[in-house]
């Protein structure tokens, strides 16, 4: 035991100081001057767990750029039309996707590195004399939902392919790949044992958090965001009950109708501070991020004639273009280099519940939230009470326009429904992909490899 906590601080002790470094601006994080191991082994100390469970917050923020753009480029939401790397396009666009190939890893690293800073924290927390039991309770609820959340964000990306559950600290053994299923499994655990501590967690968390979680930073208020994101897991794995329970207990709303009250949610926030990061989707000209052009052709149209309002999220600039490729659409979804990103908010909640209930067989009340979303974002006529068409298609739509650019969701979404042929190619030589292949350096570690070690050559 004792050789296991010795593991668990040093790499506490190394993580806290690299997230000292790292950590949002918003947060102050004192230097700690690479605290005595062994003094932390007899009194581990609150400050360094605490410096460690807000670099969980700077993890998530370091992939959400490259899901949502190339996750982007994959769904046809997005291009990157970079003149000086071609790869962008080629191997995004118009090449099988190798294990070996370039954006491969795709999150991949980052979740374990993730996963081992999560688990960490739980090896040691408990050890720590200068938190109180609700304060251990509050920071373990805290770190299993970005556990789960770090999990969620590779079942998306490798699907069918499994993932893995454990890392070994000691990086002696690898883990075992897991099915999909096991992984949703895993993650609901997660998330729902997370619920607990939270619910035991006291008035506050012994840290503060950055101003993207304004509205969720004490132990009650973020169980709330942990229930959103377990809804959203729920869908995924078309758990349509438990997704309609867990979104009962979210920040979801419907009693306004404002833009602001469909944002309301938890963000990634940024800054031009030394040390800190600005955001990754910014490009303004653009240089490289071109949107779709099928954004505004695919749009529906409201009752004056002209589209969508969502299609504001898009306008038309410079035109670029790469290897063939050509669009003359810009974003505008962030208009400075500090804007934020959501991880979930409102808008997606009142969908989700749509999702939900279609799922369980209560279709009107998918419809109302459909309407709901339609009209108050959309600036869409309702669809007539008792409408007979085709709501999946409904849902994917509100989706595409409601949640544009922010995650990757389209790619995904239209392969939950088995609808990955209807994206649009640019020429026929393109491919969609069902698919991500696990990363090199995961096959060639392991023997045999598992069945993500494949190309996956598209359609």
């Amino acid at each position: 035991m004792r050789s296991h906590i010795h593991t668990a601080i040093r790499r506490l002790a190394v993580a806290a100081t690299v997230t000292t470094l790292m950590a949002c601006k918003e947060v102050v994080v004192p230097n700690y001057n690479s605290p005595n191991v062994d003094q932390l082994l007899t009194a581990p100390k609150a400050a360094v767990v605490n410096t460690t469970a807000l670099g969980l917050l700077v993890g998530a923020r370091g992939v959400i750029g490259g899901y949502a753009s190339q996750l982007g480029v994959y769904g046809r939401e997005s291009y990157n039309l970079d003149v000086a790397d071609a790869r962008f396009v080629l191997s995004w666009l118009a090449q099988p996707l190798t294990p070996g190939g370039f954006g491969t890893d795709l999150g991949w690293s980052a979740t374990y590195r993730q996963v081992l800073t999560a688990q960490t924290i739980l090896d040691i927390v408990d050890n720590v004399p200068d938190y109180t039991t609700a304060q251990k309770e509050a920071v373990k609820g805290f770190t299993k939902t970005f556990m789960a959340m770090s999990f969620l964000d590779q079942l998306r990306v490798r699907d069918t392919f499994g993932i893995v559950l454990e890392v070994d600290p000691t990086a002696k053994q690898l883990g075992p790949f897991v099915s999909r299923d096991e992984g949703f499994n895993r993650v609901v655990t997660l998330l729902d044992e997370a619920r607990t501590h939270l619910n035991a967690g006291g008035t506050a968390f012994p840290f503060t958090i950055h101003s993207g979680f304004t509205g969720f930073t004490t132990p009650a208020t973020f169980l709330r965001f942990n229930r959103a994101i377990k809804a959203r897991a729920e869908v995924y794995r078309q758990g349509w009950a438990a997704a309609l329970t867990a979104l009962g207990e979210s920040f979801l709303s419907t009693a306004a109708t404002t833009p602001a009250s469909l944002a309301t949610g938890v963000y990634h926030v940024y800054s031009a501070a030394a040390g800190d990061a600005t955001n990754p989707l910014f490009d303004p000209a653009p240089r490289a991020l071109a949107a779709h052009p099928s954004i505004l052709t695919d749009a529906q149209q409201r009752a004056n004639g002209q589209p969508d309002l969502r299609t504001s999220k898009v306008t038309t600039g410079a035109t670029i273009s790469n290897q063939g490729v050509t669009s003359s659409l810009r974003f505008t979804i962030y208009p400075t280099n500090v804007s934020s990103i959501p991880v979930i908010k409102n808008e997606e909640l009142i969908l989700l519940r749509a999702e939900a209930n279609l799922g369980a067989g209560n279709r009107q009340a998918a419809i109302d939230d459909l309407n709901f979303v339609r009209v108050n974002s959309g600036g869409l006529a309702p669809l007539p009470n008792g409408f007979t068409g085709d709501l999946v298609s409904e849902i994917l739509y509100n989706r595409r326009y409601s949640l544009l650019f922010e995650y990757g969701h389209r790619w995904h979404d239209m392969r939950r429904y088995g609808r990955l042929a209807q994206l649009p190619k640019a020429l026929p030589s393109h491919l969609i992909y069902p698919i991500q292949p696990l990363p090199a350096d995961e096959c060639n570690q392991r023997s045999p490899q598992p069945k993500g070690c494949v190309q996956v050559s598209g359609f």
